[in-house]
């Protein structure tokens, strides 16, 4: 017995000799300390809830937000979330984010987790280089959970929808037991209760039916400033199996115009590329150029935005076949008579489109002048 309590005391010694250090070691590689998250006010009112707190306050620029607490932007409001790791979280208005886990090891450059909950809204994310071995970036939302590395990331939240686009990087979208991986310059869309979809391009058409294949149903036509009680006639004609939208006015010598509309109220802050593409042709013009103010075409287009100070702008583009009695076209460009002409605008190009469009409000084309027959199709407002 005495031997055998000898044997014992000597295990045990061995590993308490052997085991502390080891603890010890694996303490100083493992421990975990918070990192606080630093709020700055970009502009309008931020509402902070504090961790364990129970009422919103107005939040002051600087402030440091632990786990457990919660940022909402107001409507006219953006934020900015400065995280340890050098990341950062751009709150576009209406938006609500929480900080779940903001934590990095404490004595050494292991790991790094940053856990952020977005309930709703629109933020775009920028993961910087890892600073630790090993790093979790996770947003979670209502619908999805999202593995974010190095890169540039948009989140958009609704009650019905996330949808996940990735502008630099990859990311790895789960939902339901599924996950995607998407890559750059993909978007994948996860429905309430749902799976994530196949990753798809995210350049997308902001317009609805721009090829006219379900008639005016996605737009509105329409005459305006007609003087002689002779407007136009708009309607969808087809061709070689494409449809596309004739303006035609005949047996007048005052003006008139006529239009199709259509309302988009597209937020295009955070986009990169806005391409306005579209067919046209025209085939009579009576009135020469622009008309006598360079205002009347046989073919205009207009976008009507909001900039990012607020202020509404419209942005318009004529075109014509002739221009006999030398009328100013400021804002016009001649093409071929009776031909299809493929025609491309860049709109974040500041030389085309100034000031920079926030919010694209509505789209326009549209038939102005005395005598006219001109026609548009493949309309696309094309955005990342």
């Amino acid at each position: 017995m005495a031997w055998t309590v000898l044997g014992v005391a000597f295990v045990a010694l061995c590993l308490l000799v052997l085991g502390i250090p080891q603890a010890i070691n694996w303490y100083l590689a493992h421990a975990m300390s918070e990192r606080p998250v630093t709020l700055q006010l970009l502009k309008g009112t931020t509402l902070w809830l504090p961790a364990g707190g129970r009422q919103e306050v107005n939040a002051a620029d600087g402030a440091l937000l632990t786990d457990g607490g919660r940022v909402r932007t107001a409507t006219d409001s953006k934020a900015f979330l400065s995280l340890f790791d050098g990341s950062n979280v751009t709150l576009w208005p209406d938006t609500t984010l929480r900080v779940v886990n903001s934590e990095t090891t404490t004595y050494s450059q292991n790991d790094t987790r940053l856990v952020l909950a977005q309930d709703q809204g629109h933020a775009r994310y920028a993961v910087a280089i890892p600073t630790t071995s090993a790093r979790h970036f996770e947003v979670q939302t209502p619908q999805a959970n999202i593995l974010l590395r190095e890169g540039s990331y948009k989140v958009d939240v609704s009650e019905a929808a996330t949808i996940v686009t990735v502008s630099v990087g990859s990311a790895t979208v789960s939902a339901n037991d599924h996950a995607v991986e998407v890559l750059q310059g993909e978007w994948v869309t996860v429905s309430d209760g749902g799976q994530p979809s196949k990753p798809s391009s995210s350049i997308h058409n902001l317009v609805s039916d721009g090829d006219f294949s379900h008639g005016f149903e996605a737009w509105q036509p329409g005459s305006r400033g007609v003087e002689d009680n002779i407007p136009g006639r708009v309607s969808v004609q087809e061709e070689s199996s494409q449809p596309f939208v004739e303006f035609e006015r005949t047996g007048s010598t005052k003006h008139a115009e006529d239009f199709i509309h259509q309302t988009l109220n597209e937020d295009v802050t955070d986009n990169s590329i806005l391409k306005l593409n579209f067919q046209l042709r025209i085939i009579e013009q009576t009135l020469s150029g622009g008309g006598i103010l360079g205002s009347e075409y046989p073919l205009i287009v207009r976008v009507h935005y909001r900039d990012s100070a607020g202020n509404e702008q419209e942005w318009m583009h004529g075109f014509y076949i002739q221009n006999d009695d030398n009328h100013p076209t400021p804002a016009g460009d001649s093409v071929i008579p009776n031909q299809w002409t493929d025609e491309s605008f860049d709109l974040f190009d500041p030389s085309v489109v100034s000031p920079r469009p926030a919010e694209i409000l509505w789209i326009e084309f549209a038939a102005s002048g005395h005598g006219y027959r001109s026609d548009v199709s493949r309309i696309e407002l094309l955005a990342d």
